[in-house]
């Protein structure tokens, strides 16, 4: 009889992501991963390399302070805000409110996003793109005839086999889907339990967020529609 693997749970400051007592170094490349992650992602980079692909983190653990700068440098218009199909929305013309919920439809909110728990991971293979050509992050990378296409295909019949799947396989309304997106389910599916609207609110009103009122207005909606709102595993 086999015994299954228990995972202490992630406490509020993990699950906001304001401390890194979870998390550890990838060996590879200076990215930050739960430690209870890790011996199963890099046996997906061996099956991976096994199949001709390589593996590449792009983005994995965030803290809250790095979220946080990604949402108030969009909010301010120092990066951009994209639409439903990748393009980018003139920040001048849209409400405080339209505002968050058009940045929400590409990136959480700090403290709410589930790159705090460090059992998400961004991927990609470089390897198979041009030379000269910037990741760009959008589905039109992973699906049928795109660069990334083969690549993600692969992800498609592996990842569950390491333990892992994509949150945001489907668009649900929500978060646009994100094929590059993988989430380890055994320790992501307890964090997504214990982050609960109590703790968003409690969490944006001691941050210091642009359209923090427009924010705590929504708030329930933000974490029924894009906070909670994910793909089941298969």
């Amino acid at each position: 009889m086999t015994t299954s693997i228990v995972h202490p749970p992630l406490t509020e400051l993990e699950l906001t992501g304001q401390v890194q007592s979870h998390v550890i170094e990838l060996p590879s490349q200076p990215k930050l991963i739960h430690q209870q992650v890790l011996a199963a992602f890099q046996q997906l980079q061996v099956r991976a390399k096994h199949a001709g692909f390589n593996l590449d983190v792009v983005s994995s653990f965030r803290s809250f302070e790095q979220q946080l700068h990604i949402w108030n440098n969009k909010f301010s218009g120092l990066r951009p805000i994209l639409d439903h199909d990748s393009q980018p929305l003139n920040p001048a013309i849209l409400s405080e409110e339209e505002k968050v919920f058009a940045i929400l439809r590409w990136s959480m909110l700090p403290g709410a996003s589930r790159h705090h728990w460090g059992t998400e991971i961004d991927v990609c293979d470089y390897s198979a793109l041009p030379q000269g050509y910037q990741l760009q992050l959008v589905p039109q990378e992973y699906d049928e005839g795109g660069y990334l296409a083969s690549f993600s295909a692969w992800l498609d019949d592996n990842i569950a086999d390491c333990g892992f799947y994509r949150p945001y396989q489907q668009d649900l309304g929500g978060v646009s889907r994100e094929p590059w997106h993988l989430s380890y389910l055994p320790i992501a599916v307890d964090a997504q339990k214990e982050y609960t609207l109590a703790l968003v609110i409690d969490t944006i009103r001691n941050a210091d967020i642009h359209g923090k009122t427009a924010v705590l207005t929504n708030i329930e909606r933000i974490y029924t529609q894009y906070i909670s709102n994910v793909s089941a595993p298969n």
